[in-house]
């Protein structure tokens, strides 16, 4: 039977499912037409009478013709369990790989006592055996009065020392390996602490940095009149984005905007961008009125308006540009053929030339 899915802190894929127990993958196999099961359950299942098929499809299989996953066994080793004890007192949580290993050793195991039957902790055994044997001895008349000291009277004393001696190296035994395991724990913990930390000091240092640079607030309201002003007034509002500072005007930011619609929205892609980030920052915050976001919002939709219309234009120039080529290459040839035509009329003396030209060359001959 595999691992019950509640014992897991996180819940399990799926996937990983036995389809016959219902419960974690234990051993898991694979059968030949693909459906991953428990070992013990599958050799379970194969071993009644007139059961050769698979749980899932009824494919027709053998216990011969499976084969162990590694690769889910390694997946489901990998993940965290609470210890089998937990419902005992035991909060120590593992890897399914470990599970084995600490239920030998856990303090919480349960163990049966041979005297009395009753099952206790582990760690609580050598005290219940003192008391156990304590009221046996009580009860059975065996408990000597005697103060004389005996080879007798001590052979229960060094009966019970043993005993205790045996459970508190077991308990020794299982607190060197919890704190073995705590240990390795802490020490990964510290590393990735410090790695996060280093991290987190570079991102704030460029933060930081980022922020001096871009995000400064120039109280003399500057922004519009340099390309550059755009991206810092969109940076500046949107480190503040939900609450205006109380140093910096509303009407004088609306203003800042309105000039960098009105230099830098129509000057092609260089700057088009910005302004659109500037405007959609601005009016996604929470720093202006209904009356100033219906001019943010009418401000977008020019925006996206030119942007079409330059695309459009830029698509129609594309495709009529062939054309004109092909007819300037007609027009080439027209007027060549033109030039040849004069030439052979010419050559041939039947050229039409102008009445005047023809009365003056009359009047010389």
């Amino acid at each position: 039977m595999g691992y019950s899915t509640e014992k897991f802190v996180t819940t399990p894929n799926p996937n990983l499912i036995c389809g016959i127990c219902a419960c974690v993958l234990r051993d898991a196999v694979l059968t030949r037409c693909g459906h991953a099961f428990c070992q013990t359950c599958l050799d379970t299942w194969l071993a009644r009478p007139l059961a050769g098929t698979c749980p899932q499809c009824r494919t027709c299989i053998s216990k011969f013709q499976v084969s162990p996953v590694w690769a889910i066994r390694e997946m489901i080793n990998g993940l965290s369990i609470y210890c089998s004890n937990a419902d005992r007192g035991c909060t120590l949580t593992l890897g399914v790989e470990n599970l084995e290993k600490h239920l030998d050793s856990c303090g919480y195991g349960p163990v049966e006592c041979v005297a009395c039957g009753v099952v206790v902790n582990r760690l609580d055994y050598p005290a219940h055996t003192v008391e156990c044997e304590k009221y046996t001895l009580e009860k059975s008349g065996q408990l000597q009065t005697s103060t004389q000291t005996s080879p007798t009277a001590d052979a229960p004393d060094v009966e019970k020392l043993n005993q205790r001696l045996n459970a508190l190296e077991i308990q020794l035994k299982h607190s060197r390996k919890q704190l073995h395991l705590c240990q390795a724990d802490n020490r990964k913990l510290e590393r990735e602490l410090s790695k996060a930390r280093i991290d987190l000091q570079r991102k704030r240092t460029e933060f930081n940095l980022f922020k001096a640079q871009m995000c400064e607030f120039d109280a003399d309201y500057p922004y519009g009149f340099q390309p550059d002003g755009v991206s810092k007034l969109s940076l500046l509002i949107a480190c503040h984005q939900q609450e205006k500072p109380e140093n910096i005007d509303q009407n004088r930011i609306f203003t800042c905007i309105q000039r960098c619609y009105d230099n830098f929205a129509r000057c092609g892609s260089k700057y088009e961008h910005d302004v659109h980030m500037l405007i959609a920052t601005a009016y996604a915050s929470k720093w202006f009125s209904d009356n100033h976001k219906i001019n943010f919002h009418c401000w977008l939709q020019s925006i996206a308006r030119y942007r079409k219309y330059a695309d459009w234009g830029r698509t129609t120039v594309s495709q009529q540009a062939p054309n004109h080529h092909h007819h300037q290459e007609e027009s080439h040839h027209l007027i060549g053929d033109d030039v040849n035509s004069t030439r052979s009329q010419m050559h041939r003396g039947t050229v039409n030339i102008g009445s005047n030209q023809l009365s003056r060359s009359l009047s010389l001959r």
